[in-house]
């Protein structure tokens, strides 16, 4: 089997990130309708009704009151525009010195995150935008375009999207439905690829938002192999926004997880019809076809996705944090190195082959690229976690 494609990933659309059940007692969401002949792709009869009942829309943007109130005395309290700005920045990132802290992991409704703490893009998308919707400004989600980009979690490839939010605390309403725009707009954006502010973005509404959410987590629920709960959440994404075609090549990986081969197949299709060139879809499919035995019609796809995916970086990486997972030091900085000739200074890949260096016990190579790693992103968190992993490094070596 072509090695390039053995690796099924996920779909997730994130700052980068996804998981924490919601505590408390909670509403059902309403069952999604859908139309033909979407609706011939589902599976009912395979799975069982979940444990767990999903969050409702209005669960995944609710804020409390009491933070509500508290908000507008600290950002209307102020004239200027950048002013209210600045002060909505301060509430949502550094509130009373309680840093908002990046977790890759962390997809959250809007009140977990300001009592956690904790957010990936697009749990600080949802909770931004709940905010900046209570002072009553203007404020449009945004889809970033990133090459593709994985992350590593329980030994599965998941592929990461990226959202953020536009918002204008200046916009004056003119009438019902339309908004008169300034100049004051501001992004909201944890920023964790470089030069993300370079790439083009797609105004989406609050469906596709929602959506995203409900994928989050069912990407979460197959991570610990809970099927019925991750079969609800995917119809719920899918009922928001069926025009998603990376819900459906999550639906697909599902079904073939619970090897449902011919559902997977016509859910693939599906999402391929939907964006023909979805490079993940095609190579999930392709290694379906090579496990169903029918090689010949797998050809094709891989080497349309080896065309698109080896003169990417991240790709590499991807394969050499798979490589790491098995504990295979040489293929792992292989893949680091290959990653490194196509984007020089790529923080993942420098920070790859220090792992790699440090499981072959070369405790110097892997001090050495760890400083590099650190230079090569901005100064704030991520460099200080840099610095972190140095000095644990340099404790260890100490001992050696």
């Amino acid at each position: 089997m072509n090695r390039n494609f053995r690796c099924q990933t996920f779909s997730l659309c994130l700052l980068a990130m996804t998981v924490m059940l919601v505590s408390g007692c909670q509403n059902a969401a309403k069952q999604p309708q859908f139309s033909e002949p979407s609706i011939n792709l589902f599976v009912d009869q395979q799975f069982s009704e979940p444990t767990s009942t999903i969050e409702t829309p209005e669960q995944i943007f609710a804020v409390p009151n009491d933070v509500v109130r508290e908000l507008k005395q600290r950002v209307m309290m102020h004239r200027d525009p950048k002013d209210r700005s600045t002060a909505l920045i301060n509430f949502i990132f550094d509130d009373k010195n309680d840093s908002l802290e990046y977790v890759n992991s962390a997809t959250l409704v809007a009140n977990q995150t300001l009592l956690k703490r904790q957010a990936n893009c697009l749990s600080l998308t949802i909770l931004a935008y709940s905010l900046a919707n209570a002072l009553g400004f203007d404020a449009r989600f945004q889809d970033v375009e990133v090459p593709e980009y994985w992350i590593t979690r329980s030994g599965n490839s998941l592929l990461n999207g990226h959202v953020n939010l536009v918002v204008n605390p200046d916009s004056k309403f003119a009438g019902v439905g339309q908004i008169v725009y300034r100049r004051n707009s501001f992004l909201i954006d944890f920023d964790r690829v470089p030069s993300r502010s370079k790439l083009k973005t797609t105004e989406i509404n609050r469906n596709a938002i929602i959506s995203m959410f409900y994928n989050n987590k069912a990407a979460d629920a197959m991570l610990v192999q809970n099927d019925d709960l991750a079969y609800q959440y995917l119809k719920a994404a899918i009922h928001f926004a069926p025009e998603l075609s990376g819900n459906w090549n999550n639906l697909a990986v599902l079904y073939r997880q619970k090897q449902l081969f011919s559902a997977a197949e016509q859910v693939y299709l599906h999402s391929l019809v939907l964006e023909p060139n979805h490079t993940n879809t095609m190579a999930n499919l392709a290694m379906l076809y090579r496990m169903t035995g029918r090689p010949e019609q797998a050809v094709d796809l891989e080497a349309k996705v080896a065309k698109k995916r080896l003169s990417n970086p991240f790709y590499f990486v991807m394969l050499g944090n798979e490589a790491f997972e098995r504990q295979d030091a040489d293929t792992a900085l292989h893949h680091y190195r290959q990653s490194l000739r196509l984007q020089p200074n790529t923080p993942e890949a420098l920070f790859g082959m220090a792992r790699g260096y440090l499981l072959k016990g070369d405790l110097t190579a892997a001090s050495r690229y760890l400083q590099s790693a650190k230079k090569s992103v901005e100064p704030g968190a991520e460099r200080r976690r840099y610095q972190s992993k140095l000095d644990l490094l340099n404790a260890i070596a100490k001992q050696v």
